[in-house]
């Protein structure tokens, strides 16, 4: 208020200062404003800026340390590039592989005819000749449409197809009829519209000639591959196959490619889990799927049953991708899942619902409709769209609503379709067509037949009505045609079917379940019946979608997010597994090699001490739960040779209870024992006098878990984390027959009042237990293990999601940890901070005064826990020797392996557990000795 700035002298007085300089604060304002424009000028004239980044706290990869992560925001800022600015990822050409090729073929008498299919034809792929640029050029391969091509015509045929860039694929006329009409149309197709084998016909011969038409399946798919190939110039060009046709061509192609860039557009519903694990060949059918780098689907309905079935039937979770996308790793690859929709020619339709041919015709219907309000249905005679249903519905309507017959007409507009029971569809239709008309008169349904695109448009033009309610349709462009051809003058008012793609894209719509004629027979009320101004409002909405989502944007939004998913896959380096029809590609980082014995064993004749560590299930031996989980005597025969060696120090490293651990390898005194993750450890015989020379720590357990600094590994000044237990109860089962238990003295990391929680915890954990069919609780002395392998794969991962989170809310915070692994379908609980990884650093920390430099390390696992002790064992202290004038051959060295083909932070992989087996005799024959 004035009244205080006078009776306020500090407020006076800072007024005062602020009137002088206030008038320059407008011009230096400006004059920065200058400034900031010419400088941003500047920047953009001499170069584009790098993408934004931001820094993200991640968990380290295969169960490593929190790692400190720079991810760039490049997807956000992808746009168009300049003009004349070169695009060192960019494509030189395009080849699209679907069913058909995008042409007209005929035989004359003067040889084979050959021409582009009309854009009047509402073909898709010849509709994708829009991507042919001047940089781009874009091939299709795919059989010839229509005719059956003789050997001896084949090749004058291939040569005028090519002036088309199209590459034809020949496939025998008996297998392609099994391929087509046997797997596509009568399998596959059905299956994917919910349509069971068995409720096609009763008499079906689903069994007998499933092994016929499958064999004609894959042969389909070689054919097409083998083309494929041939047309591909190099790794840079793109491969984008539609269809299920060809569901197996991605892994044909990859096996002759492993390079390619490869992209699959699945344009059919895919059904879920339930339905799709009802095919013999399911696991098949994904494996080849999986070997893109990009999958695209049409709604999330259909890629949440897709990823259903990976989980369910190949064990496969996945995560998000940055930019919106969903990902899957799978044979150490990462395969994309994009959700997008096709669009339609949006502004050809919108151009051709202006010309004077359609208007021409828009006057015959008029005239022949007399002011009659247009209702338009178009419909392909399928089994699984359900016309027939839709008219059932109108009927019902009429029977409703008879006042409205007068002022009312239905079009029914039948499309060609290629199923075998197209004829059995129709005479149906045709019944309740007879129907209608029987009772409300022939002018109130006209039937037509294929009619020309034109006449088509004209019906989009004219309608007040349009009702698409499909059963199950994944690709259907009718919606957005008729969108596409109205005038906001007058548009029409718009049902489909809820199960339809496009459902879930459009707004403006109104959605109707096509099973219940009621529904429909409604939502035909409502439409009719909707106001000019609310039509208006709805078609505004549906109308910037469709207009601004066409085929060309659909198009090369896929292709862009091909490129970038190829990348991810650029830098690997790929190995042949399997045998015959199972063959696949397992990606691979380029320096992650197979296990070779000459390579490491020169290295380990020449340390003068090497620590061995070793997983025991899934590395010693095979799958406990197909296999006995006992050690054979020829792996107990190479560790006691190993072990006979006071150089070597073996350690098996195991998650089992030390009870199970001794029974096996008891008898091998030489051999340690690191069990339950390290919770007990049974020092080798001739490592005992050197360990009870250590001081014991006397701290809490939790600080005797604690690690030595890594950078600062004093010679000396080393205790034992572990101490003596004070019984070894453990013991008390048998060693081996005839023989006396010898070094069976245990040591522990923890202390016995940290089980106190476990009374709590397993309260809860049989909770959830009885509660999840098909799980199982191992109860240890340290630790509890809920394995849920049993149980349905979804909700066994959410229970244990669930449970995890209850125990750390019930257990007080600092006492233990509860980690799920998902690949091995168990949840374990552990006190707090005891893994593999810092069993594997104590160990090192305890050991490195006995151990003589150079220093050979190693260690051998199979699953994500044995990660931590490969991370811990490449970044241990005694990388660094001791003496920093040591030579570089005196260094120490450092091997890991994973056994099993799959994504690792180790050196090296081991095929299976005989192989890791071989390496171990190999390191213990007497040659080894110096």
């Amino acid at each position: 208020a004035p009244g205080r700035r006078e009776s306020d002298p500090h407020l006076g007085e800072a007024t005062n200062l602020f009137k002088a300089p206030f008038e320059m604060d407008w011009l230096l304002w400006i004059f920065s404003v200058a400034v900031a424009s010419l400088l941003g000028f500047g920047f953009n004239f001499l170069g584009r800026k790098d993408p934004p980044v931001v820094t993200v706290y991640r968990p380290g990869e295969f169960g490593g340390d929190e790692v400190k992560e720079a991810k760039d925001l490049a997807f956000i800022d992808e746009g168009e590039k300049e003009d004349g600015e070169k695009d060192e990822d960019e494509s030189k050409e395009l080849v699209i592989v679907a069913y058909r090729l995008p042409v007209k073929v005929s035989q004359g008498e003067d040889g084979w005819h050959v021409e582009w299919d009309d854009p009047y034809a509402r073909n898709l792929f010849a509709d994708l000749k829009i991507l042919d640029r001047e940089n781009l050029r874009v091939k299709w391969v795919g059989t010839v449409p229509g005719v059956i091509v003789p050997k001896a015509d084949q090749f004058d045929l291939e040569e005028q197809l090519e002036e088309f860039s199209c590459f034809p694929v020949f496939i025998p006329a008996e297998k392609q009829t099994k391929f087509y009409k046997g797997f596509c149309k009568g399998t596959l197709w059905p299956l994917f519209h919910y349509v069971m084998p068995q409720a096609v016909k009763l008499d079906t011969d689903f069994g007998t000639t499933w092994d016929s038409v499958w064999q004609a399946y894959r042969a389909g798919n070689m054919f097409f591959s083998k083309s494929v190939t041939r047309v591909i110039e190099n790794n840079d060009d793109i491969i984008w196959i539609h269809g299920y046709h060809l569901l197996l061509v991605p892994s044909l192609v990859r096996r002759r490619l492993p390079k390619a860039r490869i992209g699959l557009f699945v344009h059919e519903p895919w059904p879920s889990s339930e339905v799709f694990r009802s095919l013999p060949a399911r696991e098949n059918l994904l494996r080849g799927m999986l070997a893109c780098d990009l999958i695209g689907f049409q709604t999330y309905d259909y890629v949440r049953h897709f990823l259903s079935c990976c989980k369910r039937l190949l064990n496969l979770d996945y995560k998000s991708l940055a930019g919106g996308s969903i990902g899957i790793t799978y044979a150490g690859r990462s395969v994309a899942i994009r959700i997008s929709h096709v669009g339609t020619r949006s502004e050809f339709f919108k151009n051709l619902a202006e010309s004077k041919e359609v208007k021409a015709e828009v006057e015959k219907i008029n005239q022949r409709y007399a002011g009659k309000s247009l209702i338009l249905s178009v419909d392909y005679m399928d089994l699984t769209k359900g016309p027939h249903m839709k008219l059932q519905s109108f009927y019902r309507f009429l029977k409703s609503h008879p006042e409205k017959c007068e002022s009312l007409a239905l079009t029914q507009v039948i499309l060609p379709s290629s199923n075998a029971d197209k004829n059995d569809v129709k005479d149906r239709v045709m019944r309740e067509v007879k129907r209608i008309r029987e009772e409300f008169g022939n002018d109130m349904i006209t039937i037509e037949n294929n009619p020309p695109l034109h006449k088509l448009v004209a019906y989009y033009v004219l309608s007040q009505v349009a009702i698409i309610s499909t059963f199950w349709d994944g690709l259907n462009l009718i919606p957005y045609e008729f969108t596409a051809s109205q005038s906001v003058r007058r548009p029409g008012a718009l049902v489909i079917s809820e199960f339809m793609g496009c459902s879930r894209s459009l707004s403006g719509v109104i959605r109707v379940n096509p099973w219940s004629i009621q529904d429909v027979a409604n939502a035909i009320q409502t439409a009719v019946n909707m106001s000019l101004a609310k039509r208006q409002a709805s078609f505004a909405r549906r109308y910037r979608y469709v207009m601004a989502h066409t085929l060309e944007e659909w198009a090369f939004g896929f292709l862009k997010d091909l490129k970038r998913a190829a990348k991810h896959n650029s830098n690997l380096r790929f190995v042949q597994v399997g045998f015959s029809s199972d063959v696949r590609l397992v990606g691979l980082r380029s320096d992650f090699a197979p296990v070779d014995v000459d390579q490491i064993r020169p290295i380990f004749e020449k340390s003068a001490s090497r620590l061995i560590l070793l997983d025991y299930d899934g590395t010693l031996i095979g799958d406990s739960k197909t296999t006995s989980s006992a050690p054979p005597e020829q792996l107990k025969k190479t560790l006691r040779n190993l072990c006979s060696d006071h150089r070597n120090l073996v350690f098996i490293m195991s998650g089992r209870t030390r009870s199970d651990l001794f029974q096996w390898f008891g008898d091998i005194e030489d051999l340690g024992i690191a069990a339950e993750k390290g919770c007990f450890v049974r020092w080798p015989a001739h490592v005992l006098e050197y360990i009870n020379s250590l001081p014991v720590s006397k701290g809490t357990s939790l600080e005797r878990r604690s690690i030595v600094p890594q950078s600062v590994p004093t010679v000396g000044r080393q205790s034992s984390s572990w101490i003596e237990c004070e019984n070894n109860d453990a013991n008390d089962a048998k060693v081996a027959e005839g023989q006396e238990k010898q070094n069976d003295r245990w040591y522990s990391l923890c202390d016995s009042s940290e089980t106190k929680w476990k009374s709590m915890a397993m309260a809860v954990i049989k909770a959830y237990n009885e509660r999840t069919d098909g799980a199982m609780i191992e109860d240890k002395e340290y630790g509890i293990v809920w394995k849920f392998e049993g149980a349905d794969p979804d909700y066994g991962q959410m229970q244990a999601r669930e449970l995890q989170k209850y125990l750390q809310e019930v257990i007080e915070e600092g006492v233990i940890d509860v980690v799920v692994y998902n690949d091995n379908r168990i949840l374990e609980i552990l006190p707090k901070g005891v893994n593999k990884g810092l069993a594997t650093s104590l160990l090192i920390q305890t050991l490195q005064g006995h151990m003589k430099d150079p220093i050979f390390l190693m260690a051998v696992g199979d699953d994500i826990s044995d990660e931590k002790m490969f991370s811990a064992l490449q970044n241990s202290p005694v990388l660094e020797p001791k003496d920093p004038k040591c030579k570089e051959d005196s260094r120490h060295v450092v091997v890991t392996c994973c056994v099993g083909l799959k994504p690792s932070n180790a050196h090296y992989y081991a095929h299976d557990p005989e192989e890791v087996r071989e390496v171990l005799r190999a390191l213990s024959s007497r040659n080894t000795y110096k």
